[in-house]
Parts: C-alpha cells; structure tokens; sequence
C-alpha cells in the first residue's frame, strides 16, 4: 500500500517510532527541556546519545536530546501503545475536524508486507486547504481494539491558521492530559524547531513533551513542493 508521507509516517508512530520513520529520513525522538510542572510534563533526560542503537534496539524517551535536533542525531526505537483501555477520542477528534471543516476518511486496516513485524492496526485521514499552496491534515491510529494510539496533525508552514490548528491538535484530552502545558509547551517549542530547521535545512525533531501516558512530538521538514511543513505526533508510549 502506497501511502502519502505524513500518513506513512503516523502510522509508524502508531506502531513502532523508528529511525527514518518521518518524512525524508526524520524518527519521532528527543526529550523536551520545558518543564511545566509536576506531572505535567516533561522526564528527566540521561546522557546524550547518537543515533546508533544498542542490541536490543529499543529506547525509552529519556534517552533522547533536550533540544531540536536533525534526524540523524536521535534515537531508532520506541515502542509505544494505546493511551488507555477505553479511550477512542471519539468527542475530540469530532470538535477538531468540525472546526477545521476535515473530513476523516473510514477506518482501514494497514496491510503491511508479510514480513513487516509491526502490528495491524486502525487508521484514518483527511485534509483540509485553506489556500491551494497550504494544507492542513488529520492521522489518525487505533488499536485492532478501537484505543486511540496516536494523532498527527500536518500544516504547511505558511498556513495562516497553523497556529491556531496545533494549538488545538496538541491539547488531545488523553487520560493524563494538560492541555494549558502543552500549549505552552508547543508556543515555546516551535520557534526553537524554526531556527535549528533554518539553519540545518533538513528534517528537525523537536524534544518530546511528556504528560500522562503519551508523549508529543514536532517535526518539521522540506516536502519538495509546498515548502517546510510541520509535523505534531502524540502517541501513547509504553514506558
């Protein structure tokens, strides 16, 4: 199945976070440096890393950098999981689409290759184009069992109303949820993602937001043809 890369890309934060897992070589990585609050946001990092994994292949988010970084420059795995046993974020993504007049497309089921070990799961999209050069999109990834593994919300760089559109994106009502700290959390955080972005001129990850049981994440990278375009991920994880 040929998929567009931002889809491609959440549905690999919906099953395992991978190295060149995001648009043009970006991997969902790296802790954030904002601290909100107690339980509201962020792990305390451990030492840097480098992009090479151990044998085991696995990492937790506290393994990952404290500021942007480029893709290369961050770990290559994280398993992840649902939010909670229950949570679809049905009434969420409702408000969200309405508001953003995005039409999500019916639940499919990935048909990964036969060798590809990441497991089946639901899936959903649709995009709205406030002008013809700018997009904003919707991905959405659930469970064979219906929870809610992961939202990511796409915008072009030049869309008048990014802002607006990931400040809500951000503020998912997951079980654990602090939505005034992650809006804090991403207001601070992009203009760091920009800069690191304009001066590398490749693929940004930014460092990971925790609150609860997920994690968040902004990417931004080059699409080819419309310009820089923001990628926000928040996915559950499962450590």
């Amino acid at each position: 199945m040929k998929l567009p890369q931002v889809l491609a890309a959440a549905l690999l934060t919906g099953a395992l976070l991978a190295g060149c897992s995001s648009p043009h070589g970006s991997s969902p990585g790296s802790v954030s440096s904002v601290s909100p609050g107690p339980d509201e946001g962020e792990i305390t990092p451990s030492a840097s890393v480098t992009a090479t994994s151990p044998a085991t292949g696995t990492f937790t988010p506290s393994d990952w950098p404290t500021r942007p970084v480029t893709a290369d420059k961050i770990p290559t795995g994280l398993s992840n999981a649902a939010f909670a046993k229950g949570y679809t974020g049905a009434d969420y993504l409702a408000r969200l689409t309405k508001r953003w007049h995005i039409s999500l497309s019916s639940k499919k089921k990935t048909d990964f290759r036969a060798d590809d070990d990441r497991p089946v799961v639901w899936f959903s999209s649709g995009a709205a184009h406030p002008t013809a050069s700018t997009e904003l999109s919707v991905t959405v990834v659930w469970s064979l069992d219906g929870n809610l593994k992961s939202l990511t919300c796409a915008a072009s760089r030049t869309a008048t109303a990014r802002t607006d559109f990931l400040g809500q994106c951000i503020q998912l009502d997951h079980p654990g949820a602090h939505p005034g700290a992650a809006a804090h959390w991403l207001r601070t955080t992009t203009p760091d993602v920009d800069k690191v972005y304009d001066q590398a001129k490749k693929t940004v990850d930014s460092p990971l937001y925790r609150s609860g049981p997920a994690a968040s994440l902004l990417v931004e990278y080059d699409t080819g043809k419309t310009g820089a375009m923001y990628s926000l991920r928040i996915f559950g994880v499962s450590s």
